[in-house]
């Protein structure tokens, strides 16, 4: 049995047959120029006996080239791509779901569908995704990371249909491989960081600003600080209650330092403890008195006042960082976002000699990633107080 994955050409070129999933073939004819819209004939054989889809394909061809010589209507019409239906029944299916990996679901399902509107996709296959991976989606300044989220959402789409039994695993596309380079990390030095922090609290103090406005950006200041002091992924912040933090108490010889006991639950990498820096505690201390002053904001928008962070902060933090400069990493071209914060609070971590291995616990991480994605990619610029400071033994 011969498989035949890229497209042929039959009948002088005026047949096109391609693999449309693993259990079928599908053909294509060109039909002309039609009230101002290109038209073409499609038909679909289900086997994967690719020598009897292309007989088939060609006696359907010879009907159709037939109908066009004796104008006889060939019935054409516009067709709906179907996978916009299946996408809108799984989305159905997790509506009342209470995993955190269902909650961004509308989301995806809605830019998958103005794609498929928009590019007027016919079929989910290899050719298509490839062009959602490396021509659509990346319009969007979307990270390689981010695209696999696309992309796991799609797989998840055709499991729900294989589960209710309207199709097999054969009728599942193929998917592209996304091959993720490893790079350097968007952090902020320690100048940036103040630099940062300065600019948030400037903004904070601006005048003739909306009372939301204001929540969010004082929200947002300790986001950030509370971020590069545990560096939890930007989820798994979103996700936390206050009933999550457990306030610790380390007495010193000086005074009293508290610090977060975490609790992550349902993590990228499973559930865990997560111990903070003592700037956490405070800011959350000052988030309280926040979400005090602008009890009225909360109500109005319907926050849930047991999570910490009941608002996401993409869009405001995008403008705050371009407002002092620090939306693009000069060193690499990289634009940083919320995700920056935990990249920056682990490569403090190796700058300041931290063990690697308790970041890697800390953070659900491997020494392996740790060192692959921010030790190697560190420079002798972010050692230069120890490197500078060293001393020649005469």
């Amino acid at each position: 049995m011969t498989i035949k994955n890229k497209i042929e050409k039959f009948r002088d070129g005026e047949l096109l047959i391609y693999r449309h999933s693993q259990s079928s073939y599908q053909g294509k004819i060109y039909l002309g120029y039609i009230n101002g819209q290109t038209k073409f004939a499609y038909k679909s054989i289900k086997s994967d006996d690719y020598n009897f889809c292309v007989k088939k394909l060609k006696e359907w061809f010879d009907e159709i080239k037939y109908k066009q010589r004796n104008n006889i209507s060939i019935g054409t019409k516009s067709r709906e791509n179907k996978f916009i239906k299946m996408i809108d029944e799984y989305l159905l299916s997790i509506k009342d779901s209470q995993n955190n990996n269902d909650k961004d679901g509308n989301h995806y399902g809605k830019r998958i569908k103005e794609w498929i509107k928009t590019e007027k996709i016919k079929e989910i296959d290899y050719p298509s995704l490839i062009q959602l991976q490396t021509k659509y989606l990346p319009q969007f300044n979307y990270t390689l990371n981010t695209i696999g989220h696309y992309f796991n959402f799609i797989r998840k789409v055709y499991r729900h249909q294989r589960e209710i039994g309207k199709i097999t695993k054969k009728d599942s596309p193929e998917f592209p491989v996304i091959k993720k380079n490893v790079s350097r990390r968007t952090y902020f030095t320690f100048n940036q960081y103040r630099t940062l922090i300065n600019k948030s609290i400037a903004r904070m103090n601006e005048e003739k600003q909306s009372r939301f406005v204001q929540f969010i950006r004082k929200s947002l200041n300790r986001f950030i600080i509370f971020q590069c002091g545990c560096g939890l992924r930007p989820d798994e912040t979103y996700n936390l209650r206050f009933q999550d933090l457990e306030t610790r108490v380390k007495r010193t010889h000086k005074k009293l330092i508290r610090h977060f006991r975490i609790r992550v639950i349902g993590g990228k990498t499973g559930s865990r403890e997560v111990i903070s820096k003592p700037q956490c505690y405070d800011s959350i201390q000052e988030l309280k008195m926040v979400y005090a002053e602008y009890k009225d904001v909360m109500k109005e928008r319907g926050y849930d006042t047991n999570m910490v962070f009941p608002v996401k902060f993409g869009k405001s933090n995008r403008h705050l960082l371009k407002s002092c400069d620090l939306y693009e990493d000069k060193l690499t071209g990289k634009k940083r976002d919320i995700k920056s914060y935990r990249h920056t609070y682990i490569s403090w971590g190796v700058i300041n000699k931290e063990d690697i291995f308790q970041i890697s616990k800390n953070c659900g991480n491997s020494v392996q990633v740790i060192q692959n994605n921010y030790t190697n990619f560190l420079t002798a610029r972010d050692f230069e107080d120890d490197l500078s400071s060293l001393r020649i033994v005469k």
